[in-house]
């Protein structure tokens, strides 16, 4: 083996006067190399999605049409079945779909005008103010 990989770095003593400092501080190590090695406990596994029974919501029926628990249940499973039909086909090919056509209902109330239609606009209603001139008025213009 060569001498690089043999390389090591041994930690010095610290100063008394660091360590008096830090104890009258009440300074605490920070992690060291060593704690990253370490390996974490491990935690139960919450990663399914679901929620427990006491972190369910709560269901309230107040109108004729509100959804029923059962109903919410039925339509819960009918998303996770969706859900397992949009996978990636099995010979893993990208697979695109056209993008759904946006009715124009949604954008009734919406109308943009540009700057040019508004100047157009006002260029009409001062032309038709001028006409209605009356040769009986008096005009300073």
């Amino acid at each position: 083996m060569s001498k690089k990989n043999q390389v090591s770095w041994v930690k010095p003593a610290e100063p008394s006067f660091l360590r008096k400092f830090k104890s009258d501080v009440g300074y605490k190590e920070g992690p060291t190399i060593d704690t990253k090695r370490q390996e974490m406990p491990t935690v139960d596994d919450d990663s399914d999605g679901s929620d427990r029974d006491d972190e369910k919501p709560q269901v309230v029926v107040l109108k004729k049409g509100d959804l029923t628990e059962e109903e919410v249940l039925k339509i819960k499973q009918d998303v996770k079945d969706d859900d397992d039909e949009d996978d990636a086909p099995a010979d893993g090919k990208i697979v695109f779909r056209k993008p759904l056509k946006r009715s124009s209902e949604k954008f009734k109330g919406i109308t943009a005008s540009s700057s040019k239609k508004k100047k157009q606009e006002e260029k009409k209603t001062e032309s038709q103010q001028k006409k209605v001139k009356n040769n009986s008025l008096l005009s300073f213009g």
